[in-house]
């Protein structure tokens, strides 16, 4: 339930948020739990912190939780991933919080923001809400924490001019959230930075929407869309979420924005999907293995061994350096992709089947208590009504019995007047 989400603390809010649906995910709600928005309101909001509603002060804008509530359930985030997330229009950093803690210490985290009173407001507000350290480099601050929290960068740019074909866009992003509204236009070359299997949220002219990436077609399947009219293949599939009320993301000045790939290096290697982890250490471990050569002769099928992995170490690590975070993984076609989000809406219709089941015990108990409620109150109406009866009934009682001695009082005069009477 939009707008009732109010609350007079975090945990209220949170609260809320749950019981009127907008949150079920328990990862989800970990992270709103974890993050308190008090940190992230513009200055002299503090008192109105947790209420339903968007807060603005000159270039600050941070939206309704409501909105981030729907918008971080539909990211439909894995939790203790590797997974890349790309904020544009980072703002505040109240919904990059809350993706890095529900993502885990493995994860890319990147915001991008234009306004430079927006970056310090985000740099301080981060700060008040976990300690870190902020490495600046240009238009690029580093935000690291003291706990296992991933590190987000904030990189001051345009949004709508994100270069696609340099740094960490071009193995592309597993989620993109936009906080500010945009047209149709612009969101085309914003899902270009989606990943296959990727998926976008945020508020397109006057709706909140979700695109999820399917992946690049095959050409099997682009012959026969050619070929058949009736057939209609889509690389993106679009929900509307609910519509929304947005200011638009700024588009001057135009500046052109690359997203910094991360270096491979053994240090940061817990932060690469899991796929780039067995790879690179499979590899590695091959080049310190020692390696005896075969006699000299023709060596059967099962003596072939890959002579790159006699290759030192240290130029497998600077080769790795040179590969982004999805390198080693395969290529998806669409016909896998969609079997895999099968698999994930079974799942989710297993949980929503789960949910659905408690909710019905739920509402079963609450039944039972009230019809044991309703039970009670007409015992104890029936008890009540009882005791007025007979409070009434002596009432009663009590008059006819002052009748009575007042009645019997007059006889007893008239008879002695008539016995005086009958003296004379």
């Amino acid at each position: 339930m939009a707008w009732r989400s109010s609350g007079t603390n975090n945990a209220e809010m949170v609260d809320k948020l749950k019981r009127y649906g907008v949150i079920s995910n328990d990862h989800v709600e970990g992270g709103f739990r974890r993050v308190d928005r008090k940190f992230f309101v513009p200055r002299g909001n503090e008192n109105i912190a947790h209420s339903d509603q968007p807060l603005k002060e000159g270039n600050i804008h941070i939206s309704a939780p409501h909105i981030y509530g729907s918008a971080i359930e539909a990211l439909d985030l894995v939790p203790n991933s590797s997974t890349s997330f790309l904020n544009i229009g980072c703002g505040t950093g109240y919904i990059s919080c809350i993706v890095a803690e529900i993502l885990g210490p493995n994860s890319l985290n990147y915001g991008v923001e234009l306004h430079d009173d927006v970056i310090h407001h985000c740099k301080a507000s981060i700060a008040k809400w976990k300690s870190n350290v902020v490495d600046d480099d240009g238009s690029i601050s580093t935000i690291r924490f003291m706990d296992n929290t991933a590190d987000i960068k904030l990189i001051k740019g345009n949004g709508l001019n994100i270069i696609e074909s340099k740094g960490e866009s071009v193995a592309g992003f597993d989620r993109i959230y936009i906080g500010a509204a945009v047209d149709k236009q612009a969101l085309a070359n914003i899902t270009k930075l989606l990943s296959p299997g990727g998926i976008l949220v945020g508020p397109v002219d006057d709706e909140l929407v979700k695109i999820t990436r399917v992946g690049k077609l095959s050409p099997e399947l682009e012959k026969d869309a050619a070929s058949d009219s009736r057939l209609v293949v889509k690389e993106f599939t679009s929900q509307i979420l609910s519509g929304v009320r947005f200011a638009p993301l700024v588009t001057l000045p135009s500046l052109t924005t690359t997203i910094p790939s991360s270096v491979w290096n053994p240090s940061i290697q817990r932060s690469y999907p899991p796929d780039f982890q067995q790879a690179s250490m499979e590899l590695l471990l091959c080049s310190n293995s020692c390696i005896n050569q075969p006699p000299p002769r023709q060596p059967r099928p099962d003596e072939l061994f890959n002579a790159a992995a006699m290759l030192p170490r240290a130029l497998w690590v600077e080769i790795l350096s040179y590969t982004h975070r999805k390198w080693f993984e395969p290529e998806q076609n669409e016909t896998e992709y969609l079997k895999r989000r099968l698999r994930e809406e079974k799942a989710k219709a297993a949980q929503a089947e789960r949910s659905r089941k408690e909710a019905d015990e739920r509402c079963l108990a609450l039944e039972r208590e009230c019809a044991l409620s309703r039970l009670l109150a007409r015992r104890w109406q029936s008890r009540l009504n009882a005791l007025l009866s007979q409070q009434d009934q002596q009432g009663d009682d009590g008059q006819r019995s002052e009748l009575f001695d007042g009645g019997a009082r007059g006889i007893n005069l008239d008879n002695r007047s008539t016995l005086s009477g009958l003296r004379l």
